[in-house]
C-alpha cells in the first residue's frame, strides 16, 4: 500500500477510525485469527486453474462439477448466463477449487500459486469472472511483505512492516469495503499488494511468525496503520491528508534521507499543464500565473502548505479565469509521486549554438558549439509577490516542480524505518516497537491472538 491515493476510500477508513477508537479495549489473545477472502481477479473472460494434487471443482449446490489428476488443466470460461469447464457449459454460478489431500497444498490461478482456497463466481453487473482467495491472515501476510518492502531489508524493518500491514488489512476488513465485490480486500496497492505464494519469501515470512498476532493501538484499541514509501523528511498529520484528525497520525521526522525516492524532479511544458487542466475539466486557456508559497527549510507555516511542508493547494490563472487546485489533484493529473513539492518556472540553456566564423583568407563556415549554461530562473513583475510564478512563453521555458519522499506520508515511512532498523542495537529482537512508536504516536504494541 504505498498508499498514494487519498479520496473517497480513505476517508470512509478515516472515520471509521473513529469508531475504532471509541471501541472497548482488546484483551490480550482474546480475538481468534480471521479469514481473510482476497479478491485476486476480477471481471476476467478465462481463468486457467491447476493444482500441485488432485482436485476438484464443486459447483453452487455442494456436487462435484469436475475432477482433476495432479498439474491437470481446468478452463474456467464465461458461458451465456452461467460459467463454462473446458468448454462445457455448467448451470452454476460459483466454482470452488477443493483439494483432499492433507497437509499444505496450493492451487495455481493463471500460473500464479495460491494457499487456502480459491472460488470463481461471476463479476457482479459485468460480465466477466472474479476469483476470490480465502485463507488465514496470517498466510495472506506471508503473501504480502515481501510486496511491500524489499526481503533484503534487516529484521526490524520487516517485522515493522508486518505489524504495520496486519493492523491495516484487519481495519479494512470490518469496513466491508469490497462487499458488493464478493471479497473483504482486492490485492493491488488499493488495499495492500497480495502476490499469494509465489509472492512469498522467507525472510518476509519469518517476520510475521515472529510477530503473529501483534497489532497497533491506542488506549487499547486497534488502529489503521497507515505508511507509504518514504516521506521526504516529515511524515503528515493525518486531518491534512484527509481531514479527520487521529492523535496517533502525527508529523514526526523521518529518516529516508538516503533512500531512492527521497528527491525527484519533474520538467513539463505550459503546454502540457493545460493540456492536463483542460482534459480535467478546468477552464484555464493559456496559463498566466502560477501561485504557491516557497517551500522553505527550515519548514515555515503557509496558508497553502501543511505542517509537513505539502501543497494543500495553490492558484492558476490563464486567460480564461483563475481557480484553485489541491495539492493531491495536481498531483493526480501530473503523476507526482508526492505533494511535497516546489514549482520553478526556467527557462532552459539552448544545448548548442550554432555561429558564423571566418578564416584569414576570408573563407566563411557556419559551427555548432555545445554549452552548457544553467537554467534562467523565472522572473516575473516587479509587482510580483514572492508566491507568483509569472509565464514569460520564452523559447525553452520550462515547469520545473521538485519535490521529496514518494505516497500520502501519513504514518510510518517504509525507507525511514530501514533506516532506524540500520542502527537498532545489536540482538535488540523487539526494535521493531520503538520504530512503530515513532510513526504512530502513543501508541502500544499488543498481540490480540
Amino acid at each position: 500500500m504505498t498508499r498514494s491515493k487519498p479520496g473517497a476510500i480513505l476517508t470512509m477508513i478515516m472515520v471509521a477510525a473513529f469508531a475504532v477508537f471509541l471501541r472497548v479495549p482488546v484483551a490480550e489473545g482474546a480475538i481468534a485469527e480471521k479469514n481473510i477472502r482476497v479478491g485476486i481477479l476480477t471481471n476476467q473472460i478465462n481463468v486457467l486453474i491447476t493444482a500441485g494434487v488432485p482436485y476438484e471443482l464443486i459447483d453452487s449446490d455442494g456436487r462435484v462439477a469436475a475432477q482433476y489428476k495432479a498439474q491437470e488443466k481446468a478452463a474456467i470460461s464465461v458461458r451465456e448466463a452461467a460459467v463454462a469447464i473446458n468448454g462445457k457449459a455448467i448451470n452454476t454460478g460459483k466454482l470452488t477449487v477443493r483439494i483432499a489431500a492433507e497437509g499444505e497444498h496450493y492451487i495455481e490461478v493463471n500460473k500464479r500459486r495460491y494457499r487456502g482456497i480459491v472460488e470463481i463466481y461471476r463479476t457482479a453487473g459485468k460480465g466477466g469472472l472474479t476469483v476470490v482467495n480465502s485463507l488465514p491472515v496470517e498466510q495472506y501476510l506471508y503473501g504480502t511483505i515481501s510486496q511491500e518492502v524489499s526481503p533484503d531489508w534487516p529484521e526490524e524493518a520487516l517485522k515493522a512492516q508486518a505489524v504495520a500491514a496486519r493492523s491495516y488489512i484487519l481495519s479494512l476488513i470490518s469496513l466491508n469495503k469490497h462487499q458488493a465485490d464478493g471479497f473483504d480486500v482486492c490485492a493491488t496497492t488499493d488495499c495492500q499488494v497480495y502476490g499469494g505464494l509465489d509472492g512469498e519469501n522467507i525472510r518476509g515470512s519469518r517476520a510475521v511468525d515472529a510477530t503473529r498476532g501483534v497489532v497497533i493501538t491506542y488506549r487499547g484499541k486497534p488502529v489503521p496503520a497507515y505508511y507509504h514509501s518514504s516521506a521526504g523528511g516529515y511524515t503528515e498529520n493525518s486531518e491534512d491528508v484527509w481531514g479527520a484528525y487521529l492523535p496517533y497520525l502525527r508529523s514526526v521526522p523521518d529518516f529516508d534521507q538516503k533512500g531512492p525516492r527521497y528527491r525527484w524532479e519533474r520538467a513539463i511544458t505550459a503546454t502540457e499543464l493545460e493540456a492536463a487542466l483542460t482534459n480535467a475539466g478546468y477552464r484555464v486557456g493559456k496559463l498566466e500565473v502560477l501561485e504557491l508559497s516557497r517551500l522553505m527549510q527550515p519548514l515555515k507555516p503557509a496558508p497553502d502548505r501543511s505542517a509537513s511542508g505539502r501543497v494543500k493547494t495553490l492558484r492558476i490563472t490563464g486567460t480564461l479565469g483563475s481557480f484553485e487546485i489541491s495539492g493531491a489533484r495536481l498531483r493526480s493529473l501530473l503523476g507526482l509521486p508526492s505533494t511535497l513539492f516546489d514549482i520553478h518556472l526556467v527557462t532552459m540553456a539552448s544545448p548548442a549554438i550554432p555561429f558564423e566564423i571566418t578564416d584569414s583568407y576570408g573563407d566563411r563556415e557556419t559551427k555548432t558549439v555545445e554549452v552548457k549554461l544553467k537554467p534562467t530562473p523565472e522572473k516575473g513583475l516587479i509587482t510580483d509577490k514572492d508566491n507568483m510564478r509569472r509565464f514569460s512563453y520564452r523559447e525553452n521555458e520550462k515547469i520545473i516542480i521538485t519535490g521529496f519522499g514518494y505516497g500520502h506520508g501519513v504514518g510510518m515511512s517504509q525507507w525511514g524505518a530501514k533506516a532506524m532498523a540500520e542502527k537498532a542495537p545489536a540482538g535488540d529482537t523487539a526494535y521493531f516497537k520503538t520504530i512503530l512508536k515513532h510513526y504512530y504516536q502513543g501508541v502500544e504494541i499488543q498481540k490480540i491472538y
